[in-house]
């Protein structure tokens, strides 16, 4: 019997269908997975089409619309952001977040009288985070406009401790440490950890333009990057207390870095996350030696090295990028 093409194409069609209710459903749990790791390693362009995927997969999930948009963003595609921001703004769990994001692309591309309409729409859905607003990189060119310290009052206005979000992460991290041992035990250890992000040529620009000047960088991603020392040391010529810290780095003048050495407790009081270390101040400051290094270290990396032959100097080296900062220390042995 011959088929009409009509018919020929329902049979298709039907067929099509057929086959693909077989093919068993996508992993959304595999592909958030894949979408987060890319996040975390800063690689924005694969975490955009990770998240592209999730929302393919999972069309209603309402905060996989906004990592998609966060993630464009990063990737400086602020056009693609903002179709997908406006996306995300649709959702009622998002809407806040989203606008607010919605502000931060007009902001960018100097579209001011849209910036601070959307910021508006973003409080009256339920904006709140002040310090966010007031450290944020993508207002930096509308902070001397007057209407700026009118959102700043509103979202001020709107009461204090504002909503809660939490947000689980598995992230991966990476340790330096010397360790002494004797026969009664070990008298103790110097180590650093820190999770690594991935270098990007955009940052050579912001080391050069100085833009970063006298700003406290989160030095790493995601939670701090921290120092547990149990000896009491002379590091890059300053005396640091046997303690625990929080490290933060800053730009002073051209090739001049300072690291500074936060003690946690104190910062914990704060209840500032590491993506706020810019409000950060003090610390215990360690000059670094810049210098720069033929081989370019794709990925942050931070060592602690011990002299040879010798069981109380050493030094402390960040390598990213094609630069290098270092910094001698001496710990003091009971």
């Amino acid at each position: 019997m011959r088929f009409s093409l009509l018919s020929r194409a329902l049979l298709a069609a039907a067929l099509s269908s057929l086959l693909a209710a077989q093919q068993p459903a996508a992993d959304v749990g595999a592909l958030r997975k894949e979408a987060n790791a890319a996040v975390q390693a800063g690689d924005f362009a694969t975490a955009a089409a990770a998240w592209k995927k999730v929302t393919e997969a999972a069309p209603k999930d309402a905060e996989a619309w906004h990592m998609f948009g966060y993630s464009l963003h990063a990737a400086g595609k602020l056009d693609e952001a903002l179709v997908i921001h406006q996306k995300a703004a649709e959702f009622p769990a998002m809407a806040d977040r989203a606008t607010y994001n919605i502000a931060c692309v007009h902001a960018l591309q100097g579209r001011a009288d849209q910036a601070f309409a959307a910021l508006e729409k973003a409080i009256a859905a339920g904006f709140d985070d002040l310090g966010l607003l007031q450290t944020d990189a993508d207002f930096d060119g509308l902070r001397k406009d007057p209407r700026m310290a009118k959102i700043e009052a509103a979202v001020k206005g709107k009461g204090g401790a504002g909503r809660v979000q939490v947000f689980a992460q598995q992230v991966e991290r990476k340790n330096a440490r010397a360790a002494w041992f004797g026969r009664k035990g070990s008298p103790g250890q110097i180590a650093i950890d820190y999770s690594p992000v991935v270098w990007n040529d955009k940052y050579e620009e912001v080391v050069a333009s100085g833009k970063q000047k006298g700003k406290k960088w989160r030095l790493g991603s995601d939670f701090w990057t921290r120092l547990d020392t149990s000896f009491d040391m002379q590091f890059g010529g300053v005396t640091v207390p046997a303690g625990y810290y929080y490290l933060t780095l800053e730009q002073r003048d051209g090739d001049a870095f300072v690291l500074a050495l936060h003690d946690a407790a104190a910062v914990k009081k704060l209840k500032l996350d590491a993506f706020m270390a810019e409000k950060l101040t003090g610390g215990i400051e360690v000059a670094m030696t810049h210098g720069k290094t033929d081989s370019v270290a794709k990925t942050l990396a931070i060592t602690v090295e011990m002299k040879a032959g010798s069981k109380t100097d050493g030094a402390v080296a960040i390598h990213f990028g094609g630069h290098e900062l270092t910094a001698p220390f001496s710990v003091k042995l009971d």
